[in-house]
């Protein structure tokens, strides 16, 4: 058997590294991330029109029947350019395509955001505070609502927030769980009312059922900002207001650890990282532990032209059931990769296993039209007249036309 060794490098290259050079190879007419669309909306619960933006993946169309998982960005006016970049360079790779909704708290963020109302916080006055049960019910009853109408979204969502933000992430698995699935919490301030708040939340979380869930806690190292002798381990010693924050979320981190309210719960103290500079790299961290599922298993089997053909679709069945599992409803493996798959076995004289693999994508994508006419020609390779003939009648079938039975007919005689 001649290997064409060109394809087994691409495959090497593309399993190893990014698929996305593969789903992306078309000519790019911006070389610069488009970041959001703008949106409005009034809410009657909050009284007050409320600005977000939607950022859409890069296949995104609303003619076509694919959902997509959404993450709610809370400071999406601060926060979407990043996670636009995180998404760029880590979807499919790592991640998922989502939906971006990017929430703006430019107006009245205390208020939205805090769970309760304090009079002052580090002996500063607080003017507005304890409103995020209202910004929650905004969420519930009037945004997601709105986005799951205008959208292709799934019920899979994430929220990820940042300082009080974060808080707000912590308080809303706290008090409303099943509203997202996944939270990501970069450097909450779970100092919230002198301690007070994190007491009765983690009261609440010892009782709570969170099976489905998940939280990434990030933790920045604030303590460089006021010491140069304390550290992660020893930050417990101090008792001034300045170490507060860090010691409150390593009381978080020690206490749910112990806890059995089946939640799936990871944290991460980020030393070279201050309060300002987390978001960027707490956004990636929470969002590749969270899809930990989704990066392709195995690579080298796939890059071997020797793995037998039932090992390849086993390995695809796997990995489109692992997905299946972690994101709550079906999601196979990229139609591309199956496709780019099935031309490399092609292409190294494998046709058998290039039918199996393209035979096996036909189940999960079955009104793609290409797809099947692939396999009418592999089929017709083959002579295997009754497979060729039945994906015919598909591809034809999907796009109008008579042309692949007339190519079959061409190949084994006319059936009739």
């Amino acid at each position: 058997m001649r290997i064409n060794w060109l394809s087994v490098s691409v495959l090497l290259f593309l399993l190893g590294t990014r698929p996305l050079a593969l789903v992306h190879a078309q000519e790019l007419t911006d070389p610069l991330i488009q970041i959001g669309s703008p949106g409005n909306l009034y809410s009657e619960i909050l009284d007050e029109e409320r600005k977000f933006w939607i950022h859409l993946p890069e296949s995104y169309s609303a003619s076509v029947d694919i959902t997509y998982p959404v993450i709610y960005l809370l400071d999406g006016e601060q926060l979407l350019g990043g996670l636009a970049a995180i998404q760029q360079f880590y979807s499919f790779f790592r991640i998922p395509e989502m939906i971006v909704v990017g929430i703006s708290n430019d107006t009245n963020r205390t208020r939205d955001l805090t769970p309760t109302v304090v009079a002052s916080r580090h002996d500063s006055e607080v003017e507005a505070s304890g409103g995020a049960p209202e910004f929650r019910a905004f969420l519930t009853k009037e945004l997601i609502p709105h986005i799951d109408s205008t959208y292709s979204t799934s019920a899979h969502r994430v929220l990820i927030g940042h300082s009080f933000a974060g808080l707000f992430a912590i308080d809303t698995l706290v008090g409303q769980a099943d509203l997202f699935t996944h939270y990501v919490a970069l450097d909450p301030s779970l100092d919230w009312d002198d301690g007070k708040w994190l007491k009765q939340a983690l009261e609440k979380l010892d009782s709570a059922q969170l099976a489905g869930h998940s939280l990434f806690l990030a933790i920045s190292n604030e303590i460089i900002r006021f010491s140069d002798t304390l550290t992660f381990e020893t930050v417990d010693s101090d008792s001034s207001r300045f170490s507060l924050g860090v010691r409150s979320a390593k009381k978080f981190v020690e206490v749910q650890e112990k806890l059995h309210n089946d939640l799936s719960f990871a944290s991460k103290f980020y030393d070279q990282d201050i309060h300002g500079s987390i978001p960027l790299v707490g956004m990636r961290d929470g969002l590749v532990d969270i899809y930990d599922f989704w990066e392709l298993k195995r690579p080298s089997l796939y890059n071997d032209p020797d793995t037998p053909t039932e090992t390849i679709l086993s390995l695809i069945r796997d990995q489109s059931q692992a997905r299946e599992e972690g994101m709550g409803y079906p999601l196979p493996m990229e139609l591309d990769l199956l496709e780019m798959l099935g031309q490399f076995y092609a292409d190294v004289g494998q046709t058998t296993k290039a039918k199996g693999v393209l035979a096996l994508a036909s189940t999960y994508y079955p009104l793609v039209s290409s797809l099947h006419g692939t396999l009418v020609d592999l089929c017709a390779e083959l002579k295997d007249e009754t497979c060729a003939r039945e994906h015919a009648i598909i591809a034809d079938s999907l796009s109008g036309a008579s042309t692949y039975q007339d190519k079959v007919d061409s190949v084994f005689g006319d059936s009739n």
